[in-house]
Formats: C-alpha cells, structure tokens, sequence
C-alpha cells in the first residue's frame, strides 16, 4: 500500500479561486489516488501573510508538494522559503498580469497556458497542466466533458471574455454569467461545496435543478443595478475621468454597467474595505490599483485594499453634522435668550410692571 502523500493547496477566494482547487479534487480519484489535498484560501493582498503562517506550523513538514493559484506571492521571502522548503516540489497557476515579473524569476515553477491565443484563468492552467499528467486519457469522457465545460465557463468570466469574446455563443455567455450569479449567492463558507456540487453533477444538471433560484436571481441584480447606478460619483484625475460607487454585492456587472452608462475611463466599486476597478481600455487600471490601492491584476480588471472604511467615514460625518447642528442650536437659544434680556434690560421700570401687570389680568 502506498504512502499517502499531503499537498498543500493556497487559492484565491472568488469563483476561479475555488474552481482550481475543486478542479484538483475532482479529478484527484484517477490522477491523485494516494494524495490529500489541504486548502486554504484568502482575499487579494493576504497571500504572503497566509505563507508565512503556514512556514511555521509543527505539521509543514507532512507536505510534499505546495500549489499556488490565481495569486501570487509579493514577498521575497515567501519565494525563498519555497525554494528552500519545497525545492522543486512548489507551483504557482496564476494569470495575473501584475504579477509577471515576479513569477519571471522562477518561470519553471510557474505553468503557462496551452493556447496562449486564449486568456487564462487559474481554473484554466490547472486544467491544462492536469491534461498532461498520465492517466488523465483514462477519465470517463462524459466526465472530461463536463469538467472541460465548467472550466471554460469559470476561466470566460473571471477574464470577462463572455463579454469580450465575439467566438462565444449567447448560450456560453449566459452559463458563465449564471454560474458566477450562483456561485456569489452563497456565503463564502458554503463557496467550496458549492463549487464541488456543480462539478460532481456538471453544469448542465446542476442549472436544470437550480432554474428558479436562477431566474430569481436575474431579477434581483438587476434591481440592485438600476438601484446603486443612481449614487454614481464622478472625478478627474490626470486627464482621466472615472466613475465611483458603493456596493458590496455584483462589483463586476456594476463596474462594466456603470462604464456603459457614463462617459468615465475607469469605474471605481467599492465596499466597506476594498476597491474592485474595470476599464474601457484607455486606462491601465491594474497599475493605478498598484499605487493607489496596493493592489494589482489585469489592465482591464483589478482590484485592491482602501485604507478607510467607507460606512465608518460616511457615519462619523453624520455624527459631525449632527454635532455642529446642535451647536448652532445652543448658539441661537442663547442668542434669543440675550435679546430677550437686553429688551427687559431697556424697558423703564413702570412700563415693564405695568406689562407684567396686563399679562397677568389674561
């Protein structure tokens, strides 16, 4: 009986981020047998952090292999440990643009995409990477269908290529567009069994069992586009206009839908503690997200980390206003209450008693 052996698994937190792992364990029964695989995932930004704990737990020494996907690490450090931990037993799937020249230093740790006509995704490099593996002509061919579907419509929209891709069908467009609806319903605690779901049952059984929550779905984004496009802010910066907006649910079709709707090079969604960024392609917003935001990704598509809490700045200025309101109140009551006393103060004697006197007859 052969050993098992433990693959360390680090992912993005988005839909592509779990299709790329999922992608590992669906196939591992024919191409994996003897290997369990561990995740951990985390939002943009917070990759070398999760490495660097991770280095120093008792157990890191269980793990043969380690698998990066959709990120990449920033920190020199992160890379050394790899190298010096790991050797030649560490790989990174990631597409990310702003990452490039990082990985360009260690290339033969980094997998590339098959068809470099095609945009990829992390979903897609895994994939590509695991057609090569032996035994991957031994998976049932329904099942290479299925999954080869699922990964072409997870890898369309994370580029937005189901947007830009004029070869793609209406039907293709729509799938991806569902499945990403789907996939944001969930809290993100459900997000991996989620995605585990539809990759046991395939899209096409999955959507078949799912068309009213679909459907129900289509109708409440749409409310909540028409809703939040009504607070847009705009601003100019070195030449470049750009569209600002609150939201903290469909940052993706509320970006493209607000570049629609205004003339803006760039839009600008934001929620409590990030910043997602799309472009009508004037602008290269994955380096503007580099030096305003800390943060990185394509030059259409990125995203990054704001240093202020939206909601906390919006409820201290209210407090503000409520504050210098009841200022200008207590000085206006005591402004009244001075012109009362310097009218009292200028009556003569008599009149005034004979004023008190009247008021009191009534």
């Amino acid at each position: 009986m052969k050993k098992t052996r433990h693959i360390k698994l680090f992912s993005h937190n988005d839909l592509d981020g779990f299709g790329a792992p999922v992608l590992f364990e669906t196939l591992a029964p024919y191409l994996f047998k003897d290997v369990e695989f561990d995740l951990t995932t985390c939002s943009a930004g917070n990759l070398d952090r999760e490495l660097a704990y991770w280095f120093k737990q008792p157990d890191l020494g269980r793990f043969t292999d380690v698998y990066i996907m959709d990120m990449t690490p920033d920190s020199e450090y992160s890379f050394q440990q790899l190298e010096q931990r790991f050797a030649n037993h560490w790989l990174i799937f990631d597409h990310h643009e702003s990452e490039e020249k990082l990985r360009q230093a260690y290339q033969t740790n980094c997998v590339m995409p098959l068809d470099e006509s095609k945009n990829p995704s992390a979903v897609s490099l895994v994939y590509d990477w695991l057609t090569k593996r032996p035994g991957f002509e031994q998976i049932p061919t329904q099942k290479q269908a299925q999954v080869a579907e699922l990964v072409e419509l997870i890898r369309a929209y994370d580029t937005w290529d189901w947007q830009k891709d004029p070869l793609m069908t209406q039907e293709e467009r729509t799938a991806a567009d569902e499945l990403n609806q789907l996939f944001w319903f969930y809290p993100l605690s459900k997000s991996k069994s989620f995605v585990e779901s539809v990759f046991a049952t395939g899209w096409e059984n999955y959507r078949a069992q799912n068309e009213l929550l679909i459907s129900t779905l289509n109708g409440r984004r749409q409310r909540y586009l028409d809703k939040h496009l009504k607070n847009v802010e705009t601003f100019e910066l070195d030449g470049r206009s750009f569209g600002v907006v609150y939201a903290s649910d469909y940052k993706s079709e509320i970006a493209h839908a607000l570049l629609k709707r205004f003339d803006v090079d760039a839009a600008l969604v934001i929620d409590s503690h990030s910043v997602s960024l799309r472009s009508n392609g004037q602008l290269d917003v994955a380096k503007f997200a580099a030096e305003y935001f800390g943060g990185g990704g394509h030059a259409d598509s990125a995203g990054g980390r704001l240093e202020i809490e939206p909601l906390k700045v919006a409820e201290q200025a209210v407090i503000e206003v409520i504050k210098q309101q009841a200022k200008l109140n207590a000085d206006v009551e005591k402004q009244n209450q001075s012109e009362k006393a310097s009218l009292a103060d200028q009556l003569d004697p008599q009149m005034a008693a004979k004023l008190a006197a009247l008021f009191e007859d009534k």
